[in-house]
């Protein structure tokens, strides 16, 4: 029987990444309890350099690989793509999910279940819910109250990555984005040059692009919990690196720039009727947001002038503590 591929990218990630094998070996179990699947846990190490393969190895019933060259390669690396195609055992779809994310029991399972039911279906996702802030203060319950009420929006089409389920997951590798950068210029600050780095923002894109925003869905039952930033730095190395993929996207794959602006910007629409508090929660949040754009902005001006982009995925420290 050919199995699903649960795949989590992981780099030092020895923080967190125990409890969320744990967390998928009790959802595998329940699925393969009462659905028509059977899983297979794959860790892909992405030049890690801490004790995570440690951890990942005190869990028997996951396989370990060893990747190179950012998430998108390790995703690549933990789907096995061309031997499985070569041996006729592609799987109908795959799941993929963060190494810092705790899925319910029964997250597994209703995923599988929505892409078996639903064939118009691309791409199955599980609600997320922040953990409560462990720091006190303002930002930190704003930020809490945004993530939350998801932005307060109703109108976005776009799914994050931290766990999803999709059939025929393709992401240009870069000899393939080869014709698309020859004709860009050097650009420091986005180097082109590196590829896809973030694959949920290029894959709602082109799935929204080719099939409609119907190819997305979400799960009405199961769960997965996170911890988002609490600070004004952690928010702003998120925004950083998001806001960079987006731009990067709009020059890379132009044809898809009118789809996010269409579908994939955040929007308020459920703000004028949220609570007083969580008003002003989002105001303040829309103020700090304010100072990352400022950094942002400065950051790129700095890097093309005198070049030397820092590390264009940084970790999160605070959010990888369970």
């Amino acid at each position: 029987m050919t199995r699903i591929p649960v795949v989590v990218c992981a780099k030092n990630e020895e923080r967190a990444i125990g409890t969320t094998l744990a967390a998928l070996s009790a959802a595998r179990r329940h699925a393969e309890a009462h659905g028509s699947f059977r899983y297979q846990l794959r860790v892909v190490l992405d030049d890690t350099t801490d004790g995570t393969a440690r951890v990942v190895r005190s869990h028997p019933d996951v396989e370990l690989l060893t990747s190179t060259g950012g998430k998108v390669e390790a995703q690549r690396t933990g789907l096995g793509l061309d031997a499985r195609r070569d041996a006729g055992e592609a799987p109908p779809f795959a799941i993929f999910c963060d190494a810092d994310v705790r899925p319910s029991p029964g997250a597994l399972l209703v995923l599988s279940r929505l892409l078996e039911s639903r064939p118009d279906v691309q791409v199955a996702t599980c609600p997320l819910r922040p953990l409560p802030p462990r720091r006190r203060g303002l930002l930190a319950s704003a930020i809490h109250t945004y993530n939350l009420r998801r932005g307060f929006s109703t109108q976005r089409s776009w799914f994050n990555g931290k766990l999803f389920a999709m059939r025929a997951w393709n992401v240009p590798t870069r000899a393939e984005l080869e014709p698309r950068l020859r004709g860009l210029p050097e650009d420091a600050f986005y180097d082109f040059g590196a590829g896809i780095t973030i694959d949920d923002i290029y894959l709602s894109r082109a799935v929204v692009m080719t099939r409609g925003t119907g190819a997305i869905a979400e799960t009405e039952e199961g769960v997965v919990l996170f911890r988002a930033p609490e600070t004004l730095r952690g928010m702003h190395t998120y925004y950083r690196r998001m806001r960079r993929e987006l731009e990067r996207l709009d020059v890379m794959f132009p044809e898809t720039a009118s789809v996010h602006r269409a579908y994939g910007r955040r929007r308020t629409d459920l703000l004028a009727s949220a609570p007083l508090r969580e008003r002003m929660h989002y105001a303040l949040f829309a103020t700090a947001l304010l100072a990352c754009r400022a950094a942002y902005v400065a950051e790129r001006a700095w890097t093309r002038r005198v070049g030397g982009l820092r590390d264009p995925w940084p970790a999160i420290e605070e959010t990888k503590a369970w």
